[in-house]
């Protein structure tokens, strides 16, 4: 982007604006979980082999070369010495999978693989089976599986280029659950809906929109998180499928700015409004050359070759610009005052928590 628009029609990597603040009319299931029922998190050790010389160098890790020797003697294959196995096609991986809520044994479940020790990349490897276990230390679930690594990596001569990260992979459905995990969820009589986002009025608004369908008592808001509510004597899954399903239309979300400092992006809702300010933006430049030299000693001086750098460090600061920013009611004037300053990602964040600081925009920052 040449001149740093920043389009409020797409989301893009300097800055992205959502075009609504206000929540469109969605279902109380949007808003809410069951209590008893949340997702649960599954991990595991393995191994993945078949790599293409690109796994753990087992000299450095050594926890690899102990898995391969427990593997082994675990099929009966006893090696005297290893001492000389350095293996370069297998690397150690942490296997995670999250598994929804009301899931039964034998369901095929997505995983998650990284590598823990020093491999370069997971592409074309082989996860072994893999024992997955949940925060109790109990066994749910097994993984195993060919990888699917979106990244790319390559060296040759000291010399490396890599895409994206290729020592995370995937494994679609790789995962088979042993066991069912077990729920609280409460078939009969009484449950809880617990909000998303806890919030007085919208846990009120959810308490008021089931009264209304089923009449009172039929739901209570007990905090700004929790709603209680009783199927009174009706079929107590077709009463909750019904009320998870009845529309709401939620309060206007709070002014938030959403910023990444690591990729450089921001987003904000429309609920952000800007005041009168003045901004003054420049750049400063520190540019450090170094040049390696060799230092030859004169003849018959008994001296030493010695090696030599030569740095050369250059500072140059860029001429300020003050910028008035004008009062700015609408997301449009917002990304139009912000698009004036000119400035890089990195300073545009800058720049608008020192905004905030001086209560010219509105709206809480988020750092994620």
């Amino acid at each position: 982007m040449r001149r740093r628009d920043f389009s409020l029609l797409c989301l893009s990597l300097t800055l992205g604006i959502a075009p609504k603040a206000r929540a469109d009319s969605t279902t109380i299931g949007e808003l809410v979980s069951v209590a008893g029922a949340p997702t649960n998190q599954l991990y595991g050790y393995g191994l993945v082999v078949g790599l293409p010389g690109t796994g753990d160098q087992t000299t450095q890790v050594p926890y690899t070369q102990q898995s391969i020797l427990n593997m082994l003697r675990n099929m009966g294959v006893a090696l005297p010495n290893v001492s000389t196995m350095q293996p370069n096609d297998v690397a150690s991986v942490m296997v995670t999978s999250e598994v929804p809520a009301f899931a039964h044994a034998g369901q095929h479940v997505d995983v998650t693989v990284s590598a823990v020790g020093n491999a370069t990349s997971l592409a074309g490897g082989v996860l072994l089976p893999t024992p997955l276990r949940g925060g109790n230390g109990v066994i749910y679930g097994q993984a195993q599986g060919p990888l699917l690594v979106s990244g790319f990596a390559a060296s040759a001569g000291g010399t490396s280029a890599s895409v994206n990260v290729p020592t995370v992979g995937s494994l679609p459905g790789g995962a088979i659950l042993a066991n069912t995990i077990p729920a609280a969820f409460s078939v009969n009589g009484s449950s809880a809906l617990l909000l998303n986002d806890p919030s007085y009025e919208t846990a009120q608004q959810i308490a008021d929109v089931i009264n209304a369908a089923y009449g009172g008592g039929a739901a209570n808001a007990v905090s700004p998180g929790e709603v209680d509510v009783n199927a009174q004597g009706q079929d107590a899954m077709r009463f909750m499928s019904n009320v998870l399903s009845l529309p709401i239309t939620p309060k206007d979300q709070a002014p938030t700015i959403i910023v990444d400092a690591q990729s450089g992006t921001i987003v904000m809702n429309a609920g952000v409004t800007l005041g009168p300010a003045v901004v003054s933006h420049g750049d400063l430049t520190v540019n450090i050359q170094t040049q390696n030299a060799v230092s030859q000693p004169g003849p018959f001086s008994n001296g030493s070759t010695v090696g030599v750098q030569n740095t050369v460090v250059n500072a140059s600061q860029g001429k300020a610009q003050v910028i008035d920013l004008p009062r700015a009611a609408t997301l449009q004037n917002v990304a139009a005052a912000l698009n004036a300053v000119g400035a890089t990602p990195q300073d545009l964040i800058a720049i608008i928590q020192a905004l905030k600081q001086a209560g010219a925009i509105n709206g809480k920052i988020k750092v994620i």
